[in-house]
């Protein structure tokens, strides 16, 4: 009898995306160099998992939970992930990767619909391995070409899957500029975005100290509105943040809806 296996603990797990350590994944397409979000940035910080723990230890009420032992707002949230302030992301990952990895399609079902549950396929061992695989494969693609349109996306079956796909730049970006309006509330939003490293494209005055020919009236026209460019990122950012880290205590992470 073969059994759901989602919550023991394999030798390698399947994820969604790219999980902060490689050596604990069995899919090969993560093996590559990864993208990380700033130079010599440690490489689990590439993954989204990451993000998901470090944006959620920036929710305010999250944390009044984990002081309350989870007789609190997110006690559901709080039951799977626990006290996250008392560990490092490395140790916590340890005990909870489980939660983000995808269930093991060996599940026994029995009296299934195939109509409505999905394809029963029973393999030949005695068969090539290719031949096996050819045969999975146009099964696969005869089955989306009946799908409804609306099913686009395919559906995880982890716990807790990732709600969109958001980079580890742009997220590092969005977190950078949430702690630095934290650190400096009066800030302005230009000064937000310069703090976080945003590059205004500025032009120099006029090297004559003109100011009211046509040329220095259109280098300030152009400087004012590189201004408001990076002051509108930051405060898209700031917006994006504060989504992101209310979402991520109710369990659904990168999630914002409003930009």
């Amino acid at each position: 009898m073969i059994k759901n296996r989602a919550y023991e603990a394999p030798e390698k797990l399947v994820f969604e995306t790219t999980p902060p350590y490689l050596d604990q994944t069995s899919h090969g397409r993560f093996r590559g160099q990864r993208n990380l979000p700033y130079r010599d940035a440690e490489p689990y910080k590439a993954s989204i998992y990451y993000w998901w723990w470090a944006f959620l230890k920036r929710n305010k009420q999250y944390q009044r939970t984990c002081l309350k032992r989870g007789k609190a707002k997110f006690c559901q949230v709080y039951h799977d992930f626990g006290n996250i302030f008392e560990f490092e992301f490395k140790a916590w990952w340890e005990t909870r990767k489980f939660l983000f990895s995808e269930q093991s399609a060996l599940i026994e079902k029995r009296n299934m619909d195939a109509a409505r549950d999905g394809l029963l396929y029973r393999i030949d061992p005695s068969r090539s391995f290719n031949q096996i695989q050819q045969e999975i494969k146009a099964i696969h693609m005869q089955a989306h070409a009946i799908m409804p349109a609306n099913s686009q996306r395919r559906r995880s079956s982890a716990k807790y899957p990732i709600y969109a796909n958001a980079s580890a730049y742009n997220l590092y970006r969005v977190l950078k500029v949430w702690d630095l309006r934290c650190k400096h509330p009066d800030a302005s939003a230009y000064d937000l975005g310069i703090m976080a490293g945003l590059k205004p494209n500025i032009l120099p005055p006029s090297r004559f100290g003109h100011t009211r020919t046509r040329s220095a009236i259109a280098i300030e026209r152009h400087n004012k509105r590189a201004h408001i460019s990076i002051a509108n990122q930051s405060n898209r950012y700031l917006r994006t943040a504060e989504q992101y880290i209310d979402n991520v205590g109710r369990g659904e992470f990168p999630k914002a809806l409003r930009r």
